[in-house]
């Protein structure tokens, strides 16, 4: 296996001009980087993270630990994510908690980001992230833990799309998913601050996946004071309501509004273009980053971080026509 010895010698620089030159240094010249860079792509060198943490101390690796990999969410959030810290410097590895923890502290990486994900014992969670002896930080949190955080206002972004929705005229807005409670307190204040009156009927049970949302219209009972609108959970749960309410005969938006939470790109080329409800998920990759690698240099950081959901306007929200 060829060492940074070696490319120093063929390439005809010193060992720390090739050390700066892969690690990119800005003190090193354009030109002098690509010819190192170009010496160590034919020879197919590949970096010793052992070495490099022996030799520095630091891996230039961050962790980054989810609960789950079947919500789309995640891995656009997980390759913003990484995009974000290449530019700076770092590479990131995706765990699943909590057996995932193992392998971070064997890697011992340099920071981590823990996903706030839902959990039985949440003062467990808090205690154990307590006791990390590396540079970390919750994102997505709800709860106020006395460290730094990246929080989503989730209740706001709720109240935008039941503004938006009686804003165009919708007064029985229903809601699909009972599975995240800050939403579904969020949906509840949202109704108290547009005016508009609590229905229990208007919520419809799912948890968080595609057949969720899709057997959760499918089981709906209709009836003449149904909701004219709906706001789902999250993006697979608007999803799966979306096509039951088309498989049932219904016409979205003429007869049934529709907004989702989450705004991903395949959103757009549903079956009928989906409006949304969500945090932008570049400010929340660049926060992130920015947030982790100011932690391991041990600057002082302002937290918490607050992302506001935005409004995306697309097809799936029409003015209501009383019949």
């Amino acid at each position: 296996m060829i060492t940074i010895k070696d490319i120093a010698k063929l390439a005809g620089v010193s060992y720390s001009t090739v050390s700066k030159a892969l690690n990119h240094d800005p003190r090193i010249k354009p030109a002098t980087r690509e010819k190192v860079l170009a010496v160590a792509e034919k020879h197919h060198y590949r970096k010793n993270i052992m070495a490099q943490q022996l030799s520095s101390g630091r891996s230039n690796i961050i962790g980054f630990v989810l609960d789950e990999l079947n919500n789309p969410l995640f891995a656009n959030i997980s390759g913003n994510l990484h995009a974000e810290l290449k530019k700076l410097g770092y590479q990131m590895i995706l765990v699943v908690a909590d057996e995932g923890m193992d392998v971070l502290d064997h890697l011992r990486v340099d920071g981590c980001i823990f996903w706030d994900y839902e959990m039985t014992d949440r003062a467990a969670f808090w205690q154990r992230f307590a006791n990390i002896q590396i540079p970390c930080f919750v994102l997505g949190t709800d709860d106020s833990p006395n460290s730094p955080y990246i929080k989503i206002d989730r209740k706001e972004g709720i109240y935008k799309a039941v503004e938006h929705l009686k804003n165009n005229g919708h007064t029985q807005i229903g809601f699909i998913g009972n599975s995240q409670p800050i939403k579904l307190e969020g949906y509840r204040e949202a109704l108290q601050r547009t005016g508009l009156e609590w229905n229990e009927d208007y919520i419809l049970p799912a948890y968080s996946s595609w057949e969720d949302g899709y057997f959760a219209i499918r089981n709906y009972e209709w009836t003449a004071h149904a909701p004219t609108a709906f706001i789902g959970l999250n993006n697979m749960v608007t999803r799966g309501a979306l096509r039951a309410l088309l498989e049932a005969g219904y016409k979205v938006p003429s007869d049934i509004s529709l907004i989702g939470y989450d705004d991903l790109p395949d959103m757009q080329y549903a079956e009928v273009a989906l409006t949304t409800i969500g945090p932008p998920l570049d400010e929340l990759a660049i926060q992130a980053a920015e947030l982790i690698v100011a932690l391991i240099r041990g600057e002082q950081v302002q937290y918490p971080v607050v992302i506001q959901p935005q409004l995306y306007h697309r097809q799936s929200v029409a003015l209501y026509q009383a019949t």
